[in-house]
């Protein structure tokens, strides 16, 4: 009997853990957002009023690139608007602006300057989580309580760094915000394989 309820309170235990977990996480994810898209009312144009990009060179080929593939189906080949001759400029920003400014159209009437203004907020909230899992991974070997704790604070770390946030600020649509999520997420498959591959060993 005593067993039974030692595994009991484990569970119970595990679920405490585990609800407050989500509870921090999610709370990092709005702080995340909120943190990189305080500047979302300055990013207008005074002479029209429309949102425009932050004071980057890249994000605004990325987003000529993103309505050309939204007006034609792909970037326009040769690309003039870059030298003569020009081959498109394929890259997985303006397709993911592209179809991110599709996603929204779909809710709520909205501009393809304001998806990409938000596409580098999304993305680095996809990277949070997939971090928060490659670091509990990481951690494995450890208790329950440990292995949370130890990724919720780096992933706390991880999102108020300094190098990470005008990367990934609101209205700079940078290879970083999409990069910094497929870069975690290789990581965890490669250790969900290797951990996979050392268990088929035996």
């Amino acid at each position: 009997m005593e067993e039974q309820d030692t595994v009991k309170i484990n569970i119970k235990q595990k679920k405490v853990v585990n609800v407050l977990i989500v509870i921090f996480l999610i709370s990092i994810l709005f702080f995340s957002s909120w943190m990189r898209t305080t500047n979302i009312d300055q990013l207008k144009d005074v002479t029209t009023g429309n949102y425009t990009l932050g004071p980057d060179l890249d994000p605004f080929l990325y987003l000529r690139v993103a309505q050309e593939i939204i007006d034609f189906g792909e970037p326009l080949n040769p690309d003039y608007m870059r030298y003569h001759g020009a081959k498109p400029y394929y890259n997985f920003l303006p397709y993911g602006i592209a179809y991110l400014y599709k996603f929204l159209s779909f809710f709520t009437e909205t501009s393809l300057e304001y998806a990409a203004i938000i596409f580098p907020v999304i993305f680095f909230g996809a990277s949070i989580i997939v971090f928060f899992f490659f670091v509990r991974k990481i951690f494995n070997k450890r208790s329950v309580l440990q292995k949370n704790l130890i990724a919720v604070f780096s992933t706390l770390l991880y999102t108020v760094t300094p190098l990470m946030l005008h990367r990934t600020v609101a209205g700079i649509p940078e290879l970083e915000s999409a990069g910094l999520f497929f870069f975690w997420l290789s990581f965890l498959l490669f250790l969900h394989a290797w951990e996979e591959k050392d268990e088929n060993q035996y």
